[in-house]
């Protein structure tokens, strides 16, 4: 029964550690799925504001167009880098979410593996089999 209480209680303390791991696997998903949307929103944002830069209409000279050239291919690029940066982002995203989906896998098999373990030592419990007694006296009696 000792025995018993003792795989009870180790059952409890993994599925803990299991909890536990998978709240840190979640955490660490929602953190790069947020950064992988600031990095595309970004992205977006530059690339729509070198557009809107480089399709001004009113420009008085030479200097400015220059200058409206440059600063829209600046931004044009800034964009593209912030674009990469999002699809690395979203790889990494899509591997955390691999590794909750796999710790909530766990997560769920030592629970179910606790519930088995309890299940079985309450119908255990309820059974009430006697103890094993030694057989006393000799064979020839």
């Amino acid at each position: 029964m000792k025995d018993d209480r003792a795989k009870l209680r180790r059952a409890r303390l993994i599925e803990r550690v299991r909890r536990a791991d998978k709240q840190r696997v979640a955490a660490d998903a929602y953190a790069a799925e947020a950064r992988r949307a600031r990095l595309a929103g970004i992205s977006e944002r530059t690339l729509l504001l070198g557009q809107a830069y480089s399709g001004r209409a009113a420009i008085a000279d030479g200097a400015e167009l220059r200058s409206v050239i440059a600063l829209s291919g600046q931004l044009h690029a800034l964009g593209v880098t912030a674009a990469m940066q999002a699809d690395h982002a979203r790889e990494e995203a899509d591997a955390r979410l691999a590794d909750l989906a796999s710790a909530d896998r766990r997560y769920k098999r030592a629970e179910e593996k606790r519930r088995d373990l309890a299940a079985s030592l309450s119908e255990r419990a309820m059974r009430h089999e006697p103890p094993v007694t030694r057989q006393s006296g000799t064979d020839l009696e």
